[in-house]
């Protein structure tokens, strides 16, 4: 949090009445506003959730991960998250300990089946990279005689408009001449009607 910054605040009454003095505090003010914008960031650098770039740099440093251009400040503060949270021995607890921490603690559905030596976890993973930081943490947590069967399941909403047209020419032919006479009557009604229905189906896969 910034603080609001008035040196001449801290004046006593008989110094705030001089016009000198309060100026010379008063150009001060921004130095002192730009010292503290950086001890607040400082603070907030200790802290994986609320570190910036620089911040998170320093943590991937201390992990040795090398991050991706295409990661986000939010895909690289997960995993952080993930790595940083780390203890021995790999329990069922800390397995879902790990889970929460990168998927969030009501966004995936993990059942085990030990009986069968398996484990079915459905996870919604959207940000970039955390498909392989999952990967990674089965990797070094799961027993090497189990098998975990993972679905990464997200909703996509397209929102968007298609516009058609079309036209009906109708022609009538009609041969004029004197060799007969008869009457005719041309009286009728012509319907057309059209629809168009459109279905596309995305696979998204990671591999």
């Amino acid at each position: 949090m910034i603080r609001e910054v008035d040196l001449v605040s801290y004046l006593p009454p008989f110094m705030a009445e001089y016009k000198e003095t309060n100026i010379t505090l008063a150009a001060e003010n921004p130095e002192f506003i730009f010292a503290w914008r950086a001890a607040d960031r400082v603070l907030k650098n200790e802290f994986i959730a609320t570190a910036d770039e620089y911040g998170i740099g320093r943590f991937e440093k201390i992990l040795h991960i090398l991050p991706s251009r295409n990661d986000t400040l939010e895909s690289r503060r997960s995993r952080v998250q993930s790595r940083w949270f780390t203890a021995l021995p790999y329990t069922w607890r800390m397995l879902i300990q790990k889970l929460i921490v990168l998927c969030g603690e009501n966004d995936f559905t993990i059942t085990k089946q030990f009986d069968f030596y398996r484990i079915d976890l459905d996870v919604r993973l959207e940000l970039f990279g955390q498909v392989e930081e999952l990967e990674r943490i089965i990797e070094f947590m799961l027993p090497c005689n189990m098998i975990m069967d993972i679905r990464n399941k997200f909703d996509m909403r397209v929102e968007g408009s298609v516009w058609t047209g079309g036209g009906v020419c109708s022609i009538e032919t009609f041969l004029v001449t004197n060799d007969f006479k008869e009457w005719f009557v041309a009286d009728g009604a012509v319907r057309g009607g059209a629809g168009v229905v459109v279905a596309e189906f995305f696979e998204v896969q990671n591999e």
